[in-house]
């Protein structure tokens, strides 16, 4: 039998790199020799071991699970089929991957079964909302995520849906998730763009990463999904500014995030009278422009903001006079300020 399986190699026409599987697989060895997916790291014993050694006809090779390599690394989408295991997660993921190989990125394959049909996918992007990518502008609805949803919020197989987001769909649906929505550090980014803007900035938090605040309380984003580490974790020897004895959170004064301000110190701040103050805060000198208490607009500095009942300094630029060279020397953060 194998003698004349080899004399069949040399008078047909194998698909190069195939070698005598590509005789008989001819489709599979096409596939095989795109140069995306397993094709780059695996050859064809590598997956099919001998069952019948040299005899060809069904079942003489084996064929494994996607499991086999893949466990815990992806699961079924959607979310009814994700606890599948062995072969009927297998036929699962053959509804949209081919494991051969093909033209499109990530061996989706060319047709994908959606509801007892097959339907024509392009996949060669993952820029997210981009022709041939998950969601199709050109051609709505003929994206490779679009092709199947018809009850989503978001890019349905009509064409329709609400705004969201145009990047890369798997930056928040995971296929370790069966592709449900999945916060991660990652992608944090992408509901939080002011905040990391903030943290881009050069600060004592500037670099941070956001989970070293932020302990995850839900992996599925929305309110309260994460928790906020209280400032006094890191920061046990600063007292929180308390005029009158009524203490105020480390908020009312500092972002923590980031600012334009040095201090953290936020480019607007609530006062204690209600209004809303933008504050320049970029220097330590004491009675000067953009430091504790202003020169050429008193009333402006970042401590006159507040005070109203002060002897010196006040938010109406009055205040008798006082010294002019910075005050933390004094008014210590690890007191309250106080004197």
């Amino acid at each position: 039998m194998l003698g004349v399986l080899l004399a069949a190699v040399a008078s047909a026409q194998a698909v190069p790199s195939a070698g005598v599987c590509g005789v008989c697989h001819r489709d599979e060895a096409l596939a095989y020799t795109f140069p995306d997916g397993h094709a780059a790291a695996l050859d064809c014993i590598a997956c099919h071991a001998d069952r019948r050694p040299d005899r060809v006809g069904r079942r003489h090779r084996t064929i494994p699970t996607c499991d086999t390599c893949h466990a815990g690394v992806v699961q079924g989408h959607p979310e009814k089929a994700a606890a599948r295991t062995g072969r009927r997660q297998t036929r699962n993921c053959l509804g949209c991957h081919d494991p051969h190989g093909g033209s499109n990125l990530d061996l989706i394959a060319p047709l994908v079964r959606s509801r007892g049909k097959l339907r024509a996918v392009t996949f060669t992007s993952t820029a997210g909302l981009a022709p041939d990518s998950f969601a199709d502008p050109t051609r709505p609805g003929h994206g490779l995520c679009e092709t199947c949803h018809t009850k989503t919020e978001f890019y349905t197989r009509k064409g329709q849906g609400a705004p969201h987001f145009t990047e890369d769909c798997t930056l928040c649906h995971d296929h370790a998730a069966a592709f449900a929505p999945v916060a991660t550090p990652q992608n944090c980014a992408l509901c939080h763009g002011t905040e990391a803007a903030k943290l881009a900035m050069p600060s004592g938090h500037s670099g941070r990463a956001c989970e070293s605040c932020h302990a995850t309380v839900s992996p599925t984003p929305g309110p309260g999904h994460q928790s906020a580490e209280a400032c006094r974790t890191c920061h046990p020897a600063n007292q929180t500014h308390a005029p009158g004895g009524a203490g105020m959170p480390c908020t009312q004064c500092h972002d923590p995030h980031g600012s334009t301000n040095i201090d953290l110190v936020l480019q607007t701040i609530q006062t204690p009278s209600g209004g809303l103050r933008p504050i320049v805060f970029d220097n330590l000198d004491g009675r000067a422009d953009g430091s504790f208490a202003s020169a050429s607009a008193p009333g402006t500095g970042v401590c006159e903001i507040c005070h109203t009942t002060t002897q010196f300094y006040r938010a109406d630029g009055t205040g008798a006079p006082h010294f002019t060279f910075s005050c933390l020397p004094c008014h210590r953060h690890a007191a309250g300020f106080e004197p």
